[in-house]
């Protein structure tokens, strides 16, 4: 079986693809519409670009880029955990740095 068989699904709009005219997103791994080519007219369903940090190319859906998520369960679990609270007056701030030496009187 040819790579080019391979029929994906869409995460982003639930139609098929054939597996050269897909990708991967980075974020949630589902499998959706990005055309790679210049000379052919096609969907996208998600975006490419270069990552400058590891100088890599990063993939993402439309769904992963806008921040929504179709099932609100999936949300909850992959729901960030909350801020620390800020350090206040009467939160003494540790020492997180240890002296070398003893200081001078």
């Amino acid at each position: 079986m040819s790579p080019d068989a391979v029929i994906y699904t869409c995460t982003v709009c639930d139609e098929p693809a054939a597996a050269p005219m897909t990708a991967e997103c980075n974020w949630c791994n589902d499998r959706f519409h990005l055309n790679q080519r210049n000379d052919i007219e096609a969907k996208d369903c998600g975006q490419v670009w270069v990552d400058e940090q590891f100088l890599a190319l990063q993939f993402a859906c439309n769904t992963c880029l806008a921040g929504t998520d179709r099932d609100p369960a999936a949300r909850e679990l992959q729901a960030d955990p909350p801020a620390p609270s800020r350090v206040t007056a009467e939160q003494p701030v540790p020492n997180t740095r240890s002296r070398r030496y003893k200081r001078r009187p």
